[in-house]
Protein backbone atom coordinates (compact mmCIF):
# COMPACT_ATOMS: atom_id res chain seq x y z
CA UNK A 1 0.00 0.00 0.00
CA UNK A 2 1.60 3.33 -1.18
CA UNK A 3 1.33 6.85 0.87
CA UNK A 4 -1.69 7.92 -1.19
CA UNK A 5 -3.81 5.25 -2.51
CA UNK A 6 -5.33 6.37 -6.27
CA UNK A 7 -9.17 5.44 -6.58
CA UNK A 8 -11.99 6.47 -9.33
CA UNK A 9 -14.62 7.79 -6.45
CA UNK A 10 -14.94 8.82 -3.07
CA UNK A 11 -17.51 8.85 -0.55
CA UNK A 12 -17.03 10.43 2.45
CA UNK A 13 -19.68 9.27 4.65
CA UNK A 14 -20.78 5.54 5.58
CA UNK A 15 -24.72 5.98 6.51
CA UNK A 16 -27.56 4.75 4.11
CA UNK A 17 -26.99 7.80 1.75
CA UNK A 18 -23.40 7.63 1.06
CA UNK A 19 -23.43 3.96 1.26
CA UNK A 20 -26.26 3.55 -1.28
CA UNK A 21 -24.45 6.19 -4.02
CA UNK A 22 -21.57 3.03 -3.88
CA UNK A 23 -23.87 0.83 -4.21
CA UNK A 24 -25.41 1.99 -7.43
CA UNK A 25 -21.98 3.03 -8.93
CA UNK A 26 -20.84 -0.38 -8.05
CA UNK A 27 -24.42 -1.85 -9.89
CA UNK A 28 -23.68 0.27 -13.22
CA UNK A 29 -20.34 0.49 -13.50
CA UNK A 30 -18.06 -2.22 -11.71
CA UNK A 31 -14.84 -0.95 -13.30
CA UNK A 32 -14.90 2.08 -11.06
CA UNK A 33 -12.46 1.74 -8.07
CA UNK A 34 -14.90 2.92 -5.04
CA UNK A 35 -13.80 3.94 -1.73
CA UNK A 36 -16.29 4.75 1.59
CA UNK A 37 -14.70 6.90 4.11
CA UNK A 38 -15.97 7.09 7.39
CA UNK A 39 -15.38 9.08 10.45
CA UNK A 40 -17.35 6.84 13.18
CA UNK A 41 -16.47 3.31 14.37
CA UNK A 42 -19.43 1.97 12.41
CA UNK A 43 -21.59 2.24 9.30
CA UNK A 44 -25.04 3.51 9.62
CA UNK A 45 -25.03 7.37 10.27
CA UNK A 46 -28.19 8.15 11.85
CA UNK A 47 -29.47 4.87 12.05
CA UNK A 48 -28.49 2.74 14.99
CA UNK A 49 -29.51 -0.93 16.08
CA UNK A 50 -28.47 -2.09 19.60
CA UNK A 51 -29.01 -5.85 21.40
CA UNK A 52 -31.22 -5.12 24.34
CA UNK A 53 -31.43 -6.66 27.77
CA UNK A 54 -34.90 -8.08 27.61
CA UNK A 55 -35.28 -10.62 30.31
CA UNK A 56 -35.17 -9.92 34.15
CA UNK A 57 -32.24 -12.35 34.63
CA UNK A 58 -30.15 -10.65 32.04
CA UNK A 59 -30.05 -13.31 29.70
CA UNK A 60 -32.07 -12.82 27.01
CA UNK A 61 -31.93 -9.86 24.57
CA UNK A 62 -33.74 -8.33 21.60
CA UNK A 63 -32.96 -5.80 18.86
CA UNK A 64 -34.05 -2.51 18.84
CA UNK A 65 -33.75 1.12 17.01
CA UNK A 66 -31.58 3.83 19.00
CA UNK A 67 -31.87 6.13 15.58
CA UNK A 68 -34.10 6.41 12.45
CA UNK A 69 -36.52 3.26 12.50
CA UNK A 70 -39.89 3.97 10.63
CA UNK A 71 -40.67 3.01 6.80
CA UNK A 72 -43.92 3.55 4.76
CA UNK A 73 -45.10 1.83 1.59
CA UNK A 74 -45.34 5.48 0.09
CA UNK A 75 -41.51 5.47 0.28
CA UNK A 76 -40.53 4.10 -2.69
CA UNK A 77 -36.88 4.55 -2.81
CA UNK A 78 -36.39 2.63 0.86
CA UNK A 79 -38.92 0.27 -0.12
CA UNK A 80 -37.58 -0.85 -3.03
CA UNK A 81 -33.77 -0.94 -1.26
CA UNK A 82 -35.46 -2.99 1.28
CA UNK A 83 -36.89 -5.94 -0.98
CA UNK A 84 -33.47 -5.48 -2.85
CA UNK A 85 -31.84 -7.00 0.80
CA UNK A 86 -34.53 -9.12 1.14
CA UNK A 87 -35.21 -7.53 4.26
CA UNK A 88 -38.63 -7.46 5.75
CA UNK A 89 -40.58 -5.02 7.84
CA UNK A 90 -43.73 -5.43 10.47
CA UNK A 91 -46.71 -2.61 11.25
CA UNK A 92 -46.61 0.19 13.71
CA UNK A 93 -48.54 -0.72 16.61
CA UNK A 94 -51.19 1.73 16.96
CA UNK A 95 -54.27 -0.03 17.86
CA UNK A 96 -56.31 1.69 21.23
CA UNK A 97 -56.62 5.60 22.38
CA UNK A 98 -53.30 7.90 22.98
CA UNK A 99 -52.74 10.17 25.82
CA UNK A 100 -51.96 13.58 25.76
CA UNK A 101 -50.20 16.13 28.22
CA UNK A 102 -50.77 19.45 27.55
CA UNK A 103 -51.38 22.52 30.09
CA UNK A 104 -50.22 19.75 32.78
CA UNK A 105 -53.33 18.07 31.94
CA UNK A 106 -53.10 14.49 30.54
CA UNK A 107 -56.28 12.91 28.87
CA UNK A 108 -57.25 10.12 26.67
CA UNK A 109 -58.48 10.22 23.45
CA UNK A 110 -59.34 8.59 19.92
CA UNK A 111 -59.03 11.10 17.26
CA UNK A 112 -56.11 11.96 15.18
CA UNK A 113 -55.90 15.39 16.83
CA UNK A 114 -56.08 15.56 21.37
CA UNK A 115 -59.32 17.59 22.01
CA UNK A 116 -57.65 19.95 25.21
CA UNK A 117 -60.94 22.26 24.91
CA UNK A 118 -63.01 22.75 21.97
CA UNK A 119 -61.62 25.80 21.30
CA UNK A 120 -57.85 24.23 21.24
CA UNK A 121 -59.73 21.57 18.76
CA UNK A 122 -60.76 23.81 16.33
CA UNK A 123 -57.41 26.19 16.42
CA UNK A 124 -55.09 22.60 15.84
CA UNK A 125 -57.36 21.60 13.01
CA UNK A 126 -57.44 25.32 11.24
CA UNK A 127 -53.90 25.10 11.67
CA UNK A 128 -53.87 22.08 10.17
CA UNK A 129 -56.05 22.64 7.23
CA UNK A 130 -53.79 26.11 6.72
CA UNK A 131 -50.26 24.63 6.57
CA UNK A 132 -51.29 21.77 4.29
CA UNK A 133 -52.60 24.07 1.87
CA UNK A 134 -49.21 25.78 2.14
CA UNK A 135 -47.19 22.82 1.69
CA UNK A 136 -49.25 21.58 -1.34
CA UNK A 137 -47.87 25.20 -3.25
CA UNK A 138 -44.48 24.12 -2.70
CA UNK A 139 -42.16 22.61 -5.38
CA UNK A 140 -39.77 20.66 -3.15
CA UNK A 141 -36.57 20.87 -6.31
CA UNK A 142 -36.79 24.79 -5.53
CA UNK A 143 -39.21 26.15 -3.07
CA UNK A 144 -38.32 29.79 -3.74
CA UNK A 145 -40.69 28.91 -6.63
CA UNK A 146 -43.36 28.83 -3.92
CA UNK A 147 -45.75 31.93 -3.71
CA UNK A 148 -44.97 34.48 -0.84
CA UNK A 149 -41.41 32.67 -0.90
CA UNK A 150 -39.85 35.31 0.34
CA UNK A 151 -41.83 36.10 2.66
CA UNK A 152 -42.43 32.62 4.42
CA UNK A 153 -38.03 32.61 4.03
CA UNK A 154 -38.16 35.81 6.42
CA UNK A 155 -40.30 33.87 8.99
CA UNK A 156 -39.97 31.25 11.14
CA UNK A 157 -42.74 28.57 11.58
CA UNK A 158 -44.44 30.21 14.97
CA UNK A 159 -44.85 33.50 13.20
CA UNK A 160 -46.44 31.70 10.19
CA UNK A 161 -49.09 30.16 12.33
CA UNK A 162 -49.65 32.86 15.19
CA UNK A 163 -52.37 34.46 13.57
CA UNK A 164 -54.50 31.40 13.51
CA UNK A 165 -53.43 29.94 17.20
CA UNK A 166 -53.82 31.30 20.46
CA UNK A 167 -52.05 29.96 23.88
CA UNK A 168 -54.72 26.93 23.72
CA UNK A 169 -53.35 24.99 20.74
CA UNK A 170 -49.92 26.18 21.29
CA UNK A 171 -48.70 22.90 22.98
CA UNK A 172 -49.63 20.39 21.05
CA UNK A 173 -47.91 22.27 17.73
CA UNK A 174 -45.12 22.83 19.42
CA UNK A 175 -44.55 19.12 20.82
CA UNK A 176 -45.34 17.91 16.90
CA UNK A 177 -42.48 19.97 16.08
CA UNK A 178 -39.86 19.21 18.41
CA UNK A 179 -40.70 15.44 17.83
CA UNK A 180 -40.50 16.01 14.00
CA UNK A 181 -37.63 18.54 13.50
CA UNK A 182 -35.81 18.62 16.58
CA UNK A 183 -36.59 22.27 17.29
CA UNK A 184 -38.74 24.85 18.53
CA UNK A 185 -41.28 26.73 16.51
CA UNK A 186 -39.09 29.97 16.58
CA UNK A 187 -36.54 28.45 15.44
CA UNK A 188 -37.09 26.70 12.23
CA UNK A 189 -37.81 29.03 8.45
CA UNK A 190 -41.16 28.90 7.46
CA UNK A 191 -40.67 28.04 4.24
CA UNK A 192 -38.20 24.97 5.21
CA UNK A 193 -40.40 23.51 7.35
CA UNK A 194 -43.28 23.68 4.50
CA UNK A 195 -40.70 22.17 2.33
CA UNK A 196 -39.81 19.51 4.81
CA UNK A 197 -43.03 18.21 4.95
CA UNK A 198 -44.04 18.52 0.93
CA UNK A 199 -40.94 16.16 0.64
CA UNK A 200 -42.93 14.14 2.79
CA UNK A 201 -46.85 14.47 1.50
CA UNK A 202 -47.95 16.84 3.99
CA UNK A 203 -47.45 17.79 8.28
CA UNK A 204 -50.47 14.94 8.83
CA UNK A 205 -48.16 12.09 7.08
CA UNK A 206 -45.22 13.06 8.88
CA UNK A 207 -47.52 12.80 12.54
CA UNK A 208 -48.96 10.07 12.23
CA UNK A 209 -48.92 6.25 11.98
CA UNK A 210 -51.99 5.46 9.82
CA UNK A 211 -50.99 3.64 6.47
CA UNK A 212 -48.66 5.42 4.39
CA UNK A 213 -47.69 7.68 7.18
CA UNK A 214 -44.00 7.97 8.45
CA UNK A 215 -44.33 5.45 11.07
CA UNK A 216 -46.24 2.72 9.15
CA UNK A 217 -43.83 0.16 9.70
CA UNK A 218 -40.44 -0.62 11.26
CA UNK A 219 -37.81 -2.73 9.48
CA UNK A 220 -37.31 -6.37 11.24
CA UNK A 221 -33.65 -6.90 13.01
CA UNK A 222 -33.10 -3.18 12.93
CA UNK A 223 -32.27 -0.86 10.27
CA UNK A 224 -28.90 -0.49 10.54
CA UNK A 225 -29.15 -3.77 8.69
CA UNK A 226 -29.55 -1.64 5.42
CA UNK A 227 -25.68 -0.18 5.93
CA UNK A 228 -24.58 -3.64 6.81
CA UNK A 229 -26.01 -5.47 3.84
CA UNK A 230 -24.92 -2.41 1.44
CA UNK A 231 -21.21 -2.60 3.20
CA UNK A 232 -21.51 -6.47 1.75
CA UNK A 233 -22.55 -5.73 -1.45
CA UNK A 234 -20.21 -3.05 -2.06
CA UNK A 235 -16.96 -5.31 -0.35
CA UNK A 236 -15.74 -4.38 3.18
CA UNK A 237 -12.19 -3.88 2.20
CA UNK A 238 -13.49 -0.72 0.48
CA UNK A 239 -15.07 1.15 3.47
CA UNK A 240 -12.85 2.45 5.86
CA UNK A 241 -13.64 2.93 9.36
CA UNK A 242 -12.60 5.72 12.06
CA UNK A 243 -10.96 7.75 9.05
CA UNK A 244 -12.34 11.47 9.46
CA UNK A 245 -11.67 13.77 6.64
CA UNK A 246 -10.15 16.81 7.54
CA UNK A 247 -9.05 18.41 4.07
CA UNK A 248 -10.20 18.10 0.40
CA UNK A 249 -8.06 19.69 -2.36
CA UNK A 250 -9.81 20.08 -5.85
CA UNK A 251 -6.29 20.11 -8.62
CA UNK A 252 -6.48 21.85 -11.86
CA UNK A 253 -5.71 18.74 -13.34
CA UNK A 254 -8.79 17.01 -12.40
CA UNK A 255 -8.13 15.03 -9.29
CA UNK A 256 -9.06 15.27 -5.79
CA UNK A 257 -7.08 14.66 -2.78
CA UNK A 258 -8.13 13.70 0.63
CA UNK A 259 -6.02 14.01 3.78
CA UNK A 260 -7.65 12.31 6.61
CA UNK A 261 -6.34 12.45 10.33
CA UNK A 262 -6.06 9.25 10.84
CA UNK A 263 -1.60 9.43 10.12
CA UNK A 264 -2.76 12.59 7.29
CA UNK A 265 -3.26 10.01 4.94
CA UNK A 266 -4.14 10.71 1.57
CA UNK A 267 -6.39 9.64 -1.08
CA UNK A 268 -6.80 10.71 -4.61
CA UNK A 269 -10.11 10.40 -6.99
CA UNK A 270 -11.09 11.98 -9.96
CA UNK A 271 -14.88 12.62 -8.52
CA UNK A 272 -15.81 12.86 -4.58
CA UNK A 273 -19.22 12.60 -3.57
CA UNK A 274 -20.40 13.81 0.31
CA UNK A 275 -22.83 11.90 2.24
CA UNK A 276 -22.31 13.54 5.07
CA UNK A 277 -24.82 15.95 7.56
CA UNK A 278 -23.77 19.39 6.94
CA UNK A 279 -22.84 20.78 10.53
CA UNK A 280 -20.06 18.04 9.54
CA UNK A 281 -18.89 20.11 6.43
CA UNK A 282 -18.10 23.03 7.94
CA UNK A 283 -14.83 21.66 9.70
CA UNK A 284 -13.17 20.52 6.30
CA UNK A 285 -10.58 22.52 5.00
CA UNK A 286 -11.30 22.97 1.52
CA UNK A 287 -8.93 23.92 -1.55
CA UNK A 288 -10.14 26.49 -3.22
CA UNK A 289 -13.06 27.05 -0.70
CA UNK A 290 -16.22 26.27 -1.27
CA UNK A 291 -18.87 28.97 -2.91
CA UNK A 292 -20.01 31.13 -0.93
CA UNK A 293 -23.73 30.75 -1.35
CA UNK A 294 -22.39 27.19 0.05
CA UNK A 295 -20.99 27.92 2.90
CA UNK A 296 -24.02 30.65 3.34
CA UNK A 297 -26.31 27.70 3.39
CA UNK A 298 -24.69 25.09 5.54
CA UNK A 299 -23.93 27.67 8.24
CA UNK A 300 -27.26 28.48 8.26
CA UNK A 301 -28.42 24.92 8.71
CA UNK A 302 -27.63 24.05 12.48
CA UNK A 303 -28.86 19.98 13.57
CA UNK A 304 -32.02 19.19 15.45
CA UNK A 305 -32.20 18.57 19.41
CA UNK A 306 -32.95 14.44 20.05
CA UNK A 307 -32.55 11.84 22.99
CA UNK A 308 -34.05 8.87 22.22
CA UNK A 309 -35.03 6.71 24.83
CA UNK A 310 -36.64 3.26 25.14
CA UNK A 311 -38.66 1.02 28.29
CA UNK A 312 -38.59 -2.31 27.82
CA UNK A 313 -41.44 -4.49 30.14
CA UNK A 314 -42.47 -8.04 30.20
CA UNK A 315 -45.66 -7.44 29.60
CA UNK A 316 -47.61 -4.71 27.21
CA UNK A 317 -49.88 -3.64 29.68
CA UNK A 318 -50.91 -1.05 27.83
CA UNK A 319 -52.74 -2.68 25.08
CA UNK A 320 -54.60 -4.98 27.69
CA UNK A 321 -55.87 -1.29 28.86
CA UNK A 322 -57.34 -0.57 25.48
CA UNK A 323 -54.24 2.01 24.87
CA UNK A 324 -51.98 2.44 22.00
CA UNK A 325 -48.91 3.74 24.33
CA UNK A 326 -49.05 6.75 21.98
CA UNK A 327 -48.59 9.82 23.84
CA UNK A 328 -47.75 13.83 23.16
CA UNK A 329 -46.34 16.16 25.94
CA UNK A 330 -45.06 19.40 25.89
CA UNK A 331 -42.59 18.18 28.28
CA UNK A 332 -40.65 20.01 30.75
CA UNK A 333 -37.61 22.19 30.22
CA UNK A 334 -36.38 22.28 33.95
CA UNK A 335 -34.68 19.12 35.26
CA UNK A 336 -35.46 20.10 38.53
CA UNK A 337 -37.94 21.77 40.46
CA UNK A 338 -41.56 22.16 39.39
CA UNK A 339 -40.54 19.75 36.34
CA UNK A 340 -43.44 17.72 34.91
CA UNK A 341 -40.57 15.82 33.33
CA UNK A 342 -38.82 15.73 29.57
CA UNK A 343 -41.42 13.80 27.65
CA UNK A 344 -42.19 15.02 24.11
CA UNK A 345 -43.12 11.90 22.41
CA UNK A 346 -43.68 8.11 23.39
CA UNK A 347 -45.32 5.35 21.03
CA UNK A 348 -45.42 1.46 21.21
CA UNK A 349 -42.05 0.53 20.76
CA UNK A 350 -42.57 -3.60 20.89
CA UNK A 351 -40.22 -5.63 18.38
CA UNK A 352 -40.77 -7.94 15.99
CA UNK A 353 -40.30 -10.61 17.88
CA UNK A 354 -42.75 -9.59 20.70
CA UNK A 355 -40.76 -8.49 22.88
CA UNK A 356 -43.03 -5.39 25.26
CA UNK A 357 -41.24 -1.44 24.93
CA UNK A 358 -42.19 1.45 24.87
CA UNK A 359 -40.11 4.28 22.94
CA UNK A 360 -40.06 7.96 22.71
CA UNK A 361 -37.94 10.68 22.30
CA UNK A 362 -37.16 14.24 23.94
CA UNK A 363 -37.31 16.66 21.57
CA UNK A 364 -36.51 20.78 20.53
CA UNK A 365 -35.06 22.60 23.97
CA UNK A 366 -36.70 20.14 26.37
CA UNK A 367 -33.74 17.70 24.90
CA UNK A 368 -30.70 20.61 25.14
CA UNK A 369 -31.62 21.38 28.31
CA UNK A 370 -32.12 17.77 29.63
CA UNK A 371 -28.87 16.55 27.94
CA UNK A 372 -27.24 18.40 30.83
CA UNK A 373 -29.01 16.26 33.59
CA UNK A 374 -27.53 12.91 34.40
CA UNK A 375 -28.56 9.71 32.83
CA UNK A 376 -30.63 8.22 35.96
CA UNK A 377 -32.23 12.18 36.47
CA UNK A 378 -33.50 11.98 32.93
CA UNK A 379 -34.67 8.37 33.45
CA UNK A 380 -35.70 9.11 36.81
CA UNK A 381 -38.05 11.88 34.97
CA UNK A 382 -39.61 9.39 32.08
CA UNK A 383 -40.86 7.00 34.85
CA UNK A 384 -42.90 9.87 36.80
CA UNK A 385 -44.03 10.39 32.89
CA UNK A 386 -45.09 7.03 32.45
CA UNK A 387 -46.59 6.66 35.68
CA UNK A 388 -48.77 9.36 35.11
CA UNK A 389 -49.76 7.89 31.90
CA UNK A 390 -50.16 4.36 32.79
CA UNK A 391 -50.04 4.02 36.50
CA UNK A 392 -46.62 3.89 38.73
CA UNK A 393 -47.53 -0.12 40.22
CA UNK A 394 -47.48 -1.27 36.33
CA UNK A 395 -44.13 0.73 35.52
CA UNK A 396 -42.37 -0.53 38.66
CA UNK A 397 -43.88 -4.26 38.39
CA UNK A 398 -42.96 -4.89 34.96
CA UNK A 399 -40.15 -2.84 33.77
CA UNK A 400 -36.94 -4.24 32.49
CA UNK A 401 -34.83 -1.87 31.31
CA UNK A 402 -34.40 1.59 30.55
CA UNK A 403 -31.97 2.55 27.73
CA UNK A 404 -31.03 6.14 25.55
CA UNK A 405 -29.12 7.82 23.07
CA UNK A 406 -28.30 11.29 23.50
CA UNK A 407 -27.72 12.13 20.01
CA UNK A 408 -26.69 15.43 20.69
CA UNK A 409 -23.34 13.79 21.90
CA UNK A 410 -23.41 11.55 19.16
CA UNK A 411 -19.40 11.70 17.60
CA UNK A 412 -19.61 13.37 14.03
CA UNK A 413 -23.42 14.09 14.09
CA UNK A 414 -24.06 16.42 16.78
CA UNK A 415 -27.74 16.24 16.92
CA UNK A 416 -30.86 14.51 15.50
CA UNK A 417 -32.92 14.08 13.35
CA UNK A 418 -32.55 16.44 10.90
CA UNK A 419 -30.80 19.61 9.97
CA UNK A 420 -33.38 22.89 9.81
CA UNK A 421 -32.56 26.04 8.12
CA UNK A 422 -32.87 29.42 10.16
CA UNK A 423 -34.99 32.63 8.28
CA UNK A 424 -33.52 34.25 5.49
CA UNK A 425 -31.78 31.51 4.07
CA UNK A 426 -33.64 29.52 1.71
CA UNK A 427 -32.03 31.17 -1.42
CA UNK A 428 -29.34 29.00 -1.10
CA UNK A 429 -31.02 26.32 -0.30
CA UNK A 430 -30.92 24.10 -3.69
CA UNK A 431 -27.50 25.18 -4.62
CA UNK A 432 -25.76 25.26 -1.18
CA UNK A 433 -27.08 21.76 -0.39
CA UNK A 434 -27.49 19.67 -3.99
CA UNK A 435 -25.63 21.69 -6.94
CA UNK A 436 -22.42 19.80 -7.47
CA UNK A 437 -19.16 22.03 -7.15
CA UNK A 438 -16.40 21.45 -9.69
CA UNK A 439 -15.61 17.48 -8.99
CA UNK A 440 -17.54 17.53 -5.41
CA UNK A 441 -21.28 15.78 -5.49
CA UNK A 442 -23.34 16.44 -2.46
CA UNK A 443 -25.68 13.60 -1.11
CA UNK A 444 -27.03 12.81 2.44
CA UNK A 445 -30.90 13.09 3.32
CA UNK A 446 -31.04 16.97 3.96
CA UNK A 447 -30.25 16.94 -0.10
CA UNK A 448 -33.44 15.00 -0.63
CA UNK A 449 -36.12 15.83 -2.53
CA UNK A 450 -38.28 12.92 -1.64
CA UNK A 451 -38.94 12.35 2.48
CA UNK A 452 -35.91 14.74 3.19
CA UNK A 453 -34.70 14.12 6.69
CA UNK A 454 -35.78 10.07 6.75
CA UNK A 455 -34.20 6.98 5.17
CA UNK A 456 -36.26 7.00 2.09
CA UNK A 457 -34.88 10.76 1.36
CA UNK A 458 -30.89 9.60 2.32
CA UNK A 459 -31.77 6.71 -0.50
CA UNK A 460 -33.14 9.63 -2.90
CA UNK A 461 -30.36 11.60 -2.42
CA UNK A 462 -27.83 8.89 -3.00
CA UNK A 463 -29.36 8.12 -6.42
CA UNK A 464 -29.00 11.09 -7.33
CA UNK A 465 -25.42 11.86 -6.30
CA UNK A 466 -24.51 8.42 -7.95
CA UNK A 467 -25.70 9.42 -11.18
CA UNK A 468 -24.39 12.55 -11.48
CA UNK A 469 -20.74 10.40 -11.14
CA UNK A 470 -21.72 8.08 -13.62
CA UNK A 471 -22.79 10.67 -16.13
CA UNK A 472 -19.31 12.62 -15.63
CA UNK A 473 -17.44 9.08 -16.54
CA UNK A 474 -19.72 7.92 -19.24
CA UNK A 475 -17.76 8.08 -22.64
CA UNK A 476 -18.78 10.48 -25.23
CA UNK A 477 -20.10 7.77 -27.49
CA UNK A 478 -22.17 6.23 -25.40
CA UNK A 479 -25.72 6.51 -25.05
CA UNK A 480 -27.89 8.42 -22.44
CA UNK A 481 -29.44 6.23 -19.67
CA UNK A 482 -32.46 7.60 -18.42
CA UNK A 483 -32.61 5.26 -15.33
CA UNK A 484 -29.19 7.33 -14.80
CA UNK A 485 -29.63 10.87 -16.39
CA UNK A 486 -33.38 12.15 -15.20
CA UNK A 487 -31.70 12.16 -11.41
CA UNK A 488 -29.08 14.37 -12.05
CA UNK A 489 -28.97 17.98 -10.17
CA UNK A 490 -28.79 19.53 -13.91
CA UNK A 491 -31.73 18.01 -15.66
CA UNK A 492 -33.06 17.69 -12.64
CA UNK A 493 -33.14 21.77 -12.05
CA UNK A 494 -33.68 21.90 -15.70
CA UNK A 495 -36.58 20.65 -16.03
CA UNK A 496 -38.37 22.26 -12.95
CA UNK A 497 -36.96 25.64 -13.09
CA UNK A 498 -40.22 27.24 -14.32
CA UNK A 499 -42.81 25.18 -12.99
CA UNK A 500 -44.80 26.33 -10.60
CA UNK A 501 -47.14 24.27 -8.16
CA UNK A 502 -50.54 25.60 -8.80
CA UNK A 503 -52.52 26.65 -5.38
CA UNK A 504 -54.51 23.88 -3.75
CA UNK A 505 -58.14 24.12 -4.41
CA UNK A 506 -58.53 22.45 -0.89
CA UNK A 507 -57.51 26.15 0.52
CA UNK A 508 -60.50 27.91 -0.37
CA UNK A 509 -62.81 25.19 1.18
CA UNK A 510 -60.46 25.79 4.91
CA UNK A 511 -62.76 28.25 5.92
CA UNK A 512 -65.96 26.08 4.91
CA UNK A 513 -65.16 22.81 6.75
CA UNK A 514 -63.83 25.38 9.97
CA UNK A 515 -67.69 26.80 10.02
CA UNK A 516 -69.10 23.75 9.69
CA UNK A 517 -67.35 22.37 12.06
CA UNK A 518 -67.99 25.33 14.81
CA UNK A 519 -71.34 25.28 13.82
CA UNK A 520 -71.84 21.46 14.49
CA UNK A 521 -70.01 21.40 18.00
CA UNK A 522 -72.25 24.68 18.68
CA UNK A 523 -75.09 22.57 18.44
CA UNK A 524 -73.50 19.79 20.29
CA UNK A 525 -71.82 21.67 23.23
CA UNK A 526 -73.19 24.98 23.81
CA UNK A 527 -72.12 25.54 26.84
CA UNK A 528 -68.02 24.60 25.38
CA UNK A 529 -67.59 27.30 22.35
Amino acid sequence: MTDEEIVDVIIVGAGISGLYAAYRIRQIAPELKILVLEAKDRVGGRTLTADLKTSHDGNETDRFDLGGQWVTDTQENITTLLEELQLETYMQYHTGKSISELHRRVQKYGLPVPFVSLLSFLETIYSVFRLESLVSNVPPWNPMMTRNADYLDQHTLADLMKPWIRNSATPLLTAAVRTVFGCEPEQVNALFALTYAQAGGGFMRLSLTDPGCAQEKKIKGGSQQVSQLLVERIGKEQVRLETPVQKIVQNDDGTVLVTTTQNHKTFQCRKLILAIPPSQIIPIQFEPMLPGYKREMLKHMPIGCCIKFIFIFDKAFWREDGLSGEVISDGSFAPHGHSIGPMTYLIDGTSSNGTPALLGFIGGRCASVWTSATHEERRKGLIECLSRYFGGHKISTHLIEYVEKDWNVEPYSGGCPCHNATTGSMKDFVDGLRKPYKMIHFAGTETATQWMGYMDGAVDAGRRAASEVLVSFRDNNQLKDNDIDQYTFENQNRKYQNVRVPRSKFYYAIPIIVVSIAAICKMLFPKML
